[in-house]
């Protein structure tokens, strides 16, 4: 399946030439827990810098094109086709499909396609870069987490689909679900510190991510975005 394996480097505060001045470290302790303050952050991975938008559970995430909202998230048991690529993380093809709610709102003044046309087929797939992925802790050891990438036709899956929609008209919003497939004991994780709704930005910028943390609740102060 399509999962991603990411380890979080913490910054602990010394100067670099990799470092926009503009933005703090995601791993100085504002932007960790138990603070986890709302904002824009930077952190350093295998591609290069990245900039992280981040928000809280009940906040709206301000992207350069749309904005977004988690409404709820539903987990069901299910049985993975492929189990056989990954046996321990899928043992006998069980899994989770896990499925959120999301609303996208467009604040532009033209119609807004968000996410890439999809072919109504029964076969489930994947992109190769997803507009939207599932981060989850894992319990091993701190500052570790996994990201499932956002599944196309998942069989089993609460519709409408968020992607495949007709555009959105300016200063409206439409409702959609994103699913993924973990392992049988990862939905568990969703809610839990670290876990968070991953969303692209249209023009699938890959240094720049919108986050919707879902385990904290809104604070008073959201920092948005106002582009990149």
């Amino acid at each position: 399946m399509a999962l991603r394996l990411t380890l979080i480097i913490v910054d602990n505060g010394g100067s670099s030439l990799f470092h926009p001045s503009r933005y703090p470290w995601c791993g100085s302790a504002a932007f960790e827990p138990p603070e986890s303050q709302e904002g824009l952050c930077t952190v350093r991975e295998a591609s290069g810098i990245r900039v992280k938008n981040i928000v809280d559970r009940n906040s709206t995430l301000h992207m350069p094109e749309f904005d977004a909202r988690v409404i709820t998230w539903t987990s069901v048991r299910t049985r993975v086709p492929n189990w056989r690529a990954e046996p321990k993380r899928f043992p006998e093809g069980h899994g989770a499909l896990v499925s959120l709610e999301v609303e996208i709102s467009n604040p532009g003044n033209q119609p807004l396609l968000y996410g890439p046309p999809i072919v109504r087929s029964s076969a489930p797939s994947y992109r190769l870069h997803p507009p939207a992925e599932l981060a989850l802790p894992i319990p091993a050891g701190p500052g570790e987490e996994f990201s499932a990438a956002a599944l196309f036709n998942a069989r089993g899956a609460p519709g409408p689909s968020l992607f495949g929609q007709p555009p959105i008209p300016p200063h409206s919003s439409i409702t959609g679900w994103i699913s993924v497939v973990v392992a049988p004991d990862a939905a568990k994780l969703v809610g839990m510190p670290r876990s968070g709704l991953e969303l692209s930005p249209l023009d699938g910028n890959p240094t720049y991510v919108g986050i919707i943390r879902l385990w904290k609740s809104a604070a008073p102060e959201v920092v948005p975005s106002s582009g990149v």
